[in-house]
């Protein structure tokens, strides 16, 4: 049996946009294969003048201007290295759980920039995850976090895609 889930809407929240046009091929090829099943949105928040900025300053700036796009009804999960670890199974289970839950209207997933951002600073954090102990570039982590949705998406729905 197929599922779609119309109601559930997730963003991609990420510092400045994507640069190169060969990873903006790939993200639009991906968006569009998700949204058949899904809204994805992917907000591209873009900071002023970071090169006068220290990179503690610039990581607190990342914050404000990503709290302006969350509220208290959104599920806020932080991407980041130390966070908790799954394998594509099971980060199917975790997002089928979240899509078919009633009291999430929006997941958001966060990208920062180049530098992090601290989390101390910013509230309404409800998970972190990590999508490898690796440290990637904020431009290719699009790409990987857009791949799994996809792949969780087609697990979900018993389509070949994975191969186990």
């Amino acid at each position: 049996m197929t599922l779609y889930f119309y109601k559930m809407k997730i963003e991609l929240i990420c510092i400045e946009k994507t640069k190169k046009i060969e990873y903006k091929n790939i993200i639009h090829d991906y968006l569009n294969r998700i949204n058949k099943k899904l809204s994805l949105k992917i907000k591209e928040i873009s900071l002023v003048n970071p090169g006068k900025l220290d990179k503690e300053s610039i990581s607190n700036k990342q914050v404000n201007l990503i709290q302006r796009h969350i509220n208290e009804r959104d599920y806020v999960v932080i991407l980041d290295e130390r966070g908790k670890s799954f394998s594509s199974i099971d980060f199917s289970k975790w997002l089928n759980f979240k899509i078919s839950s009633r009291d999430i209207k929006c997941l958001k997933f966060i990208i920062g920039g180049p530098y992090g951002f601290n989390k101390k600073n910013m509230n309404l954090i409800h998970e972190e995850i990590s999508f490898s102990k690796m440290t990637f570039s904020h431009q290719m982590i699009r790409i990987f976090v857009l791949e799994q949705i996809y792949r969780s998406l087609k697990i979900i729905n018993n389509e070949p895609y994975h191969n186990e």
